[in-house]
């Protein structure tokens, strides 16, 4: 292909996908400082670091007799020594909520709705708050895997010696040359993670595509037939399980490398996952599944021990999502997730502002009709995103935040649409403009009738 042709392709997947785009990178930047951001808007979360800590299975005991009619679904062990341990907890007719106990103290701080700003990201970057009501949602989301791909591997190509250029900067000329030297400084800083967004989004739709359309596969091991490795469920016995505490010193005990990180029970095994000896795996590639009955050890698995493949989709999460060496590691991500975002917004700008310099009014067609389907995508998005949230509140009624958690959500939400609405008017206006632009002058009237009869040879004369 011509560079031409490079710059086309680079150019058109922004044009043709870049609102919705944006909004992915624009949550993708968040959801991966979600769990900061509710430590720090939510006193619940916290916890004042000590010694010595309470376990994650002392602490599941606590929540066990403080709430005798709970269905615990899992408890996460606090992600940093500041965080509370938290309990996913259903009580008789009430949905889902989070329940924290102070991993040093062993008291409960408190109770939240399900829905905190952790779930309100992953809901709006995973499916756009499953839009549809369908698998569609998903798929919505990750096909926007390939246009990323292609800007990444376009940029690279047409971008000669971009290692060279980490400090070039020109703020002479006009709008458009100034958002062109912006747009490139951006891009060169955030090129790492634009290659490590693009590999780890093209393989979530490998998985998916392979999920629903082969093998049918979820995991390596687990309960059922979804496993590569299938595990039978364990009927009930008649007779008592042995205490969580227990069970926990008993997976410790088979496997002193792991780190207990969530605990819950599973196919009527217990059931626990972390972090061992291997790098850049999210917590399930090591698990351990537990008889209740009995103490005994069913089945043990470390991340290397699965294979290849599933050894390199449990790698994934913790790459697209930087949440593999704390909280540093996410904030980098953050802001580079967020210039990635500015990429898209300032490159259909600049694709805009060169079609009306070389006066294609034709070629901006495409941008007005993207920003339609876009536009309508985004108010169906708007429609599910309410009665999701209201779904995770008690007899239809908004969820329960803290004040902290609920005014940050509602700042995020409006500087989100200020933005997209700005954006969204500019590229309008230069289309307009175009339009304009291109417009043919009014050829004047004639004066008399002699000068109308003469227009035939004049036109004669200049054909």
């Amino acid at each position: 292909m011509t560079a031409k042709q490079w710059f086309s392709w680079h150019s058109l997947s922004g044009v043709w996908f870049g609102l919705l785009l944006f909004v992915i990178c624009w949550t993708g930047a968040f959801a991966t400082i979600s769990y900061e951001l509710d430590w720090l808007f939510d006193e619940t979360v916290r916890a004042p670091e000590s010694s010595p800590q309470v376990s994650l299975a002392s602490a599941y005991e606590k929540v066990q007799e403080t709430y005798p009619d709970a269905r615990i679904g899992i408890a996460f062990a606090g992600a940093e020594a500041h965080f509370a341990h938290d309990f996913v907890v259903r009580l008789p007719d009430n949905p889902w909520q989070h329940i924290y106990v102070d991993p040093y103290t062993g008291n409960i701080q408190g109770e939240t709705s399900f829905l905190n700003i952790q779930r309100f990201f992953r809901d709006f970057h995973m499916h756009f708050f499953g839009v549809f009501d369908s698998i569609v949602s998903y798929y919505l989301v990750l096909v926007f895997a390939i246009p990323i791909t292609i800007s990444t591997l376009t940029a690279l190509y047409l971008y000669r010696g971009w290692w060279r250029k980490f400090f070039t900067l020109k703020l002479s000329g006009d709008t458009r040359a100034k958002v062109a030297s912006t747009h490139k400084l951006a891009g060169v800083w955030s090129l790492w993670l634009a290659v490590v967004i693009a590999v780890t989004s093209m393989w979530y739709l490998f998985e998916f595509v392979r999920m629903d359309l082969a093998d049918g596969k979820t995991a390596y091991t687990d309960v059922g037939q979804f496993a590569v490795n299938p595990l039978p469920e364990l009927a009930a016995q008649d007779k008592p399980q042995l205490s969580v505490v227990t069970l926990a010193a008993k997976v410790k005990e088979a496997r002193p490398d792991l780190d207990i990180r969530a605990i819950r029970y599973s196919g009527g095994y217990f059931y626990a996952e972390g972090q061992a000896n291997d790098v850049l795996v999210r917590d399930r590639a090591n698990k351990v599944y537990v008889n209740p009955y009995t103490g005994e050890i069913v089945y043990s698995q470390t991340a290397s021990s699965q294979g290849l493949y599933w050894r390199l989709s449990d790698t994934a999460d913790p790459l697209h999502f930087g949440n593999f060496a704390g909280v540093w590691v996410k904030i980098l991500w953050c802001i580079f997730g967020l210039a990635l975002s500015f990429l898209v917004l300032s490159g259909t700008y600049m694709y805009v502002k060169r079609q009306l310099k070389l006066r294609r009014k034709e070629d901006l067609r495409g941008v007005k009709v993207s920003l339609g389907l876009s536009g309508a995508l985004l108010l169906c998005i708007g429609y599910y995103a309410y009665h999701t949230l209201m779904g995770y509140g008690i007899a239809g009624q908004f969820p329960v935040l803290p004040l902290g958690s609920k005014l940050f959500l509602v700042v995020w939400t409006l500087l989100t649409c200020a933005i997209i609405a700005i954006w969204i008017k500019a590229l309008l206006n230069l289309c307009r403009e175009a339009t304009l632009v291109n417009k043919p002058e009014a050829k004047p009237k004639a004066k008399s009738q002699a000068n109308s009869k003469a227009k035939p040879k004049v036109s004669h004369h200049h054909l």
